[in-house]
């Protein structure tokens, strides 16, 4: 789904809303789909989306503003042999980030919003044991079920790739549940227009209900009005 931030012309904030995601770095949840980035990664860059909301895993994770890949820089999960998982390349540049702010105009920032609730803690994420760095596991085959060998049953295989997952700018390690505020400023005609993301969580949720919620993390994302 595109959706404007505001009715004004003259705005154009581009929010996607997909369910299954393209950088997610859980361990134990579905992780990342080279299928979605294949498809979609690319419109994302040409029409300047800013935002991208997902959920499907279970947990919080933003990313760092991304534009294009980087080609085989994965590896096979299983032979370590190196593939093709079109690896997400975070914008380097130094205007397009200051500390928790982003400028969207040079990259598109993914947040996953997974925190609603759970059956099971699945704020558990890849991590490369080699160099401590966060580590994605990648679909990189179809990922849908596929009918099992009993009539009536489907399975569906396993990620297959591995990558460093230097998309990724924050995780929330402590629990799996939290919920996002966003607030939407026009600014003026000719000036900047912003949207704040406050992410409040509930630390101990995952073994005992509370309802104590805290702030996690803020972030500001803004652009030049067209106008």
């Amino acid at each position: 789904t595109l959706r404007h931030a505001a009715d004004d012309d003259d705005i154009d904030w581009i929010v996607v809303q997909m369910h299954q995601d393209a950088l997610s770095s859980s361990k134990t949840g579905n992780g990342s789909d080279k299928g979605i980035r294949e498809a979609w990664l690319p419109l994302f860059d040409r029409y300047g989306v800013d935002l991208v909301l997902c959920g499907h895993d279970h947990d919080y994770e933003r990313s760092y503003p991304v534009r294009g890949c980087n080609h085989h820089a994965g590896i096979d999960a299983v032979t370590g042999e190196k593939v093709d998982t079109l690896q997400p390349k975070p914008v380097v540049h130094s205007h397009a980030s200051n500390g928790n702010a982003f400028d969207t105009s040079h990259g598109t920032i993914h947040l996953i919003l997974g925190g609603g609730g759970t059956s099971a803690p699945l704020d558990v994420y890849g991590v490369d044991t080699g160099n401590g760095n966060p580590q994605a596991k990648v679909f990189t085959k179809p990922n849908r079920p596929m009918p099992g060998t009993t009539a009536g049953t489907f399975t569906r295989a396993s990620a297959d790739a591995l990558e460093d997952a230097i998309w990724s700018a924050q995780r929330d390690t402590g629990t799996g549940y939290g919920i996002a505020v966003f607030d939407y400023e026009p600014g003026p005609h000719g000036g900047k227009t912003t949207i704040t993301m406050n992410y409040y969580h509930a630390p101990g949720a995952d073994q005992t209900p509370t309802a104590n919620y805290e702030l996690f993390e803020t972030i500001t994302l803004s652009k030049h009005r067209r106008r």
